[in-house]
């Protein structure tokens, strides 16, 4: 009797673990698809086609199908702190992007999303509140790609 219920629990546990184990192969990866990443020229548009070719790891061999132009902008403003003592400095950064089949030039998805808002304590000193200012604009574009990606990973496997 008891050899009955363990054999049945291994083959359930076994069936379990063969579905999930079987999703893991049909995810879509952007290393499949080449796109042409396009950004203006500044700082930090520069940084942002970094961080997505590096995310996105595209196949370059092959001819561009999609591009997607994005580009990032940052605001900045004062905050409270929490006892209501300090005051704080909270970025936020801003990415418009198109991504367009380079074909048929049909836009297939475009909008713009907001990073939550990373904060800063503020300085007396004018190149301590420089170099935070440029750290936290780095992470937060690093971030903001991280986002893309996975955006544009929805939208091309609604696509295929």
């Amino acid at each position: 009797m008891f050899f009955k219920y363990k054999t049945i629990f291994i083959i359930l546990i076994i069936l379990l673990s063969g579905c999930s184990l079987n999703n893991s192969y049909h995810q879509n990866e952007l290393g499949n698809v080449s796109i042409l990443i396009e950004t203006p020229s500044d700082r930090d548009n520069v940084l942002l086609r970094e961080n997505l070719k590096r995310l996105i790891n595209t196949n370059q061999k092959s001819q561009s199908k999609y591009k997607l132009d994005a580009s990032i902008s940052y605001n900045s403003s004062e905050t409270l702190s929490v006892r209501g003592l300090n005051v704080l400095n909270s970025t936020k950064a801003k990415i418009n992007y198109k991504l367009v089949e380079i074909s048929t030039e049909k836009v297939i998805k475009s909008g713009s999303f907001n990073s939550f808002p990373a904060l800063s304590s503020s300085s007396s000193s004018l190149y301590s509140n420089e170099i935070a200012r440029r750290h936290i604009k780095d992470r937060l574009n690093l971030i903001s790609a991280q986002k893309m990606k996975l955006i544009l990973k929805v939208t091309l496997s609604r696509l295929n």
